[in-house]
């Protein structure tokens, strides 16, 4: 984890080395220079033409470190403080709302904030990222506050979220976002069991999978049913590898989906894509949706060699 550092530290820490600087300074000053005007009064016998001589060079160079030091201090503040801000307020700016939700500058000022990248570790940092999550936050709850219904919203059967809820977090949500991992996942042989035992049976192995989706789901991992058969998982802020990770635990933990008698094995099957930084939504489901269709193929196939 990054340290933090915090602006008063690293103000501090200029200054000190500032003075430090006009110590050594003024010491190596006055070592050099009153020597000179020591010699002098020794061989002239003229004290006073020599502290004054020593007077206005030490004067002359605590003014000269004075400079530079209000020059670093007004360069730090400048780097660290006036610039983060100025850069988060012209790009909060750029935002406004009405009551359909976002509406965006002419300059794609959806990723402003993004763009900024700041990593300086401190307390602007901090306001950075917590301004990011106010963005996320307020586009989360205007599409809340504009839902017709929770029904218009989610699949009856399962009380998952449907394309409807995707749709609208593609377009006003997954926008904002560090990263994104986008799963699609299908059940393979559902037709199978539809067929050769019963439609309701078919109904349980979806209801099955449902409940495990609904146990997975939290505030930064969404679940959706599209289709009767096709299930979406977007995971929010992760590394692809801990996206990858989590997903394929809970594959292997929700298992074999049909009975062990069956002559045939019904299970899940998926593929995903992955998004990072300045990424669009729309690519990164469609990497999903053609991993899901290449995996899906393998997977009827190792299915058919393994019943024969």
């Amino acid at each position: 984890m990054k340290k933090f550092r915090s602006i008063k530290s690293r103000a501090m820490v200029a200054v000190s080395l500032a003075l430090i600087v006009l110590v050594a300074f003024s010491t190596l000053i006055s070592y050099i220079f009153y020597s000179d005007a020591l010699d002098s009064y020794i061989k002239d016998a003229s004290r006073d033409e020599a502290r004054f001589q020593f007077f206005i060079i030490f004067t002359c160079s605590m003014i000269l470190i004075a400079v530079v030091l209000i020059f670093i201090t007004s360069a730090l503040m400048d780097l660290c403080v006036v610039k983060p801000v100025t850069d988060m307020t012209r790009a909060i700016s750029e935002i406004s709302f009405d009551e359909d939700g976002m509406i965006r500058g002419e300059d794609d000022s959806k990723h402003s904030l993004k763009k900024l990248e700041i990593n300086s570790g401190d307390e602007m940092e901090e306001l950075y990222k917590t301004l990011k999550k106010f963005q996320l936050d307020t586009s989360e709850y205007l599409i809340s506050m504009r839902d017709d219904s929770w029904e218009k919203e989610h699949d009856s059967m399962t009380m998952l979220a449907n394309g409807v809820k995707f749709n609208k977090r593609k377009k006003e949500v997954y926008p904002y976002a560090d990263s994104i991992y986008i799963a699609c996942l299908n059940i393979i042989n559902l037709h199978v069991v539809n067929d050769k035992i019963s439609s309701e049976a078919g109904d349980g192995i979806i209801s099955k999978v449902a409940r495990e989706l609904r146990r997975l789901n939290s505030e930064n991992i969404h679940a959706y049913r599209l289709e009767e058969d096709h299930f979406l998982l977007v995971f929010c802020g992760y590394l692809e590898e801990e996206a990858i990770s989590v997903l394929t635990k809970w594959v292997d933990r929700v298992g074999r989906l049909n009975r062990n008698s069956d002559e045939f094995e019904c299970r899940l099957v998926w593929g995903g894509a992955y998004g990072e930084g300045l990424f669009d939504v729309d690519d990164v489901y469609k990497h999903a949706d053609t991993e899901l269709y290449c995996n899906t193929a393998v997977t009827k196939k190792n299915l058919k060699s393994e019943e024969s």
